[in-house]
Formats: structure tokens, sequence, C-alpha cells
């Protein structure tokens, strides 16, 4: 009270008048969007574009609906740290897109999702199998040597298409070293396969397995290697210790200095109301 008629003295107008402006700016600053860096808002303890970038990959996960789909969220956001990074690496041609495999599943279940980052939705979700000698059921073993007919793990770029063995087909180029970095000498592609429907699970089981490529569903493999074709990220994913700790492509900072450069330097979010 003091205070107000020190003001009242000093702006020489009544007291009352004082508190009714004091309770006018007070109700209007309560309107106002609280709006503070999302780096105070981590929860992962990070600060600066790596919290930024880690909240970002959870607004999307949410956005997309990911989690009714079935991806976990720890496996989208290994995707999108390599996705940014070979954005880094200029080794992207075709952004916004990207396609992840998660290993991890039945190969009875739908473990293929491609994703539109841009307009934040799942444009395919189906099966696919892996290599004869990676498992029978689920995937366990991957190689990175030709004449190992299994899966290899990590991150590679989509090249051009052409009509060989398999019919309509996408080439593939790893881009780990010592991981996928073999898969053009492997043939490693993206075809379509009779043994990859859900008519060849009831009849046998399961799905059939290729000699170490992501074959998909035959027939509606020619929209989705059109979608994918043109340099865009696939990402084949199994918790495999060596692999997590070893590859430079999941490097967080990194993927958080690409993110902050595709989009702001400086992002902000409201904060709701309590």
């Amino acid at each position: 009270m003091d205070t107000i008629r020190a003001m009242s003295r000093h702006l020489k107008i009544p007291s009352s008048v004082v508190v009714v402006l004091i309770l006018s700016i007070v109700s209007i600053l309560s309107l106002i969007p609280i709006l503070v860096p999302t780096c105070q808002a981590s929860e992962s303890g990070l600060e600066g574009p790596s919290a930024r970038f880690e909240i970002q990959i959870r607004s999307l996960y949410g956005t997309i609906g990911l989690e009714k789909r079935g991806l976990d969220f720890a496996v989208f956001r290994y995707a999108l740290i390599g996705y940014y990074n070979l954005k880094r690496r200029d080794a992207i041609g075709k952004s916004g897109i990207i396609s992840i495999i998660d290993y991890r599943k039945s190969c009875n279940e739908k473990r293929f999702y491609v994703i539109d980052l841009i307009n934040k939705k799942v444009l395919y979700h189906t099966f696919v199998a892996h290599g004869r000698h990676s498992g029978v059921i689920y995937a366990r073993d991957f190689s990175n040597e030709p004449g190992s007919l299994k899966s290899s793990l990590g991150f590679f770029v989509t090249g051009d298409t052409y009509d060989g063995e398999h019919g309509y087909s996408l080439r593939l180029y790893g881009k780990e070293k010592g991981f996928n970095d073999k898969a053009r000498a492997r043939r490693i592609i993206v075809h379509g396969a009779y043994y990859v429907r859900r008519s060849f699970i009831k009849q046998n089981g399961r799905i059939g397995r290729s000699q170490g490529c992501p074959a998909l569903p035959a027939g509606p493999h020619i929209d989705i290697i059109d979608t994918i074709v043109g340099g865009t990220c696939l990402f084949q994913f199994y918790d495999d210790k060596q692999y997590l700790e070893k590859s430079a492509l999941l490097d967080v900072a990194e993927a958080a200095a690409q993110f902050e450069a595709d989009y702001s330097p400086f992002i902000l979010i409201k904060v709701p109301d309590r």
C-alpha cells in the first residue's frame, strides 16, 4: 500500500486510480501467452539446440500418431537423428521422407514405415522381409558381408529404379562403414516379393525371407518405391549394442545443429495455462 501511495504522489494522481491501473495491467498480462526457449522446458537435461531438437522429435511423434501405429518412440528418435546427420553431410537428395524398418518385430507384423515429415503423416505401413540367415520369425543376426544372406543395420539412401530379376526395383546405398557400406556390392535393393503378404503367412505361418534385401509386398511395392526413390533416407533398426555405440550417424549434437539450420535458431513454445 505504501508503494501505491508513493506512486500516487510521484504521478500526482489519486491512489484509487493507481490501483485501477495496476489491476488492469495485471489482467492484460494474464491473457498474453508466455513464451520461453524450449531449452528451458527440456526434460532431458540438455540445453540449447539439443533440447529443442529432442522436444521437436517428441512433438512430431505425437502429431503423426506413431504410437498407435506401433512404432516405438526410441526407434523414431534414432531415425530422426540419423536423418539430420545425413542432411548435414549432404547425403540426402530428397528431404521430408523417411522410411523405417523395426527389425525387433516379428516378420508377421507390419514393421515397415514410410513417413512424410513435412505433412506429418504415415504414407505406408506394411510387411517387409529380412534376410534368410538373419532369423526365421525374428531377425537377430545382421551382416555387411557379401554372401551372408543377412540383413544389414543402419542408414541407407535410396538411389534410382530399374527392372531386373525381381521386377521393378530400387537401389540402396549404405551410409555406415562396417555396417552396410557393402550394400551395392551385395546388390541389396528394395523389391517386391510374392512371399511378403498376409495370405503367405496363413499358409506358411510366416512371410518368406530374402537374400538380405528389404523385400515388400508385390504390387504395393511399386507405389512405395516411387515415393521413396531418388535420395530419401531408409533406416533399418535393431537394438544391437555394437551398432548403437559405434554408429557415426547417431550423434545428437550434430543432428540438432542441422535441425536448427533447417528451421530456426530460436524456437519458442507456448507454456499452457495452469
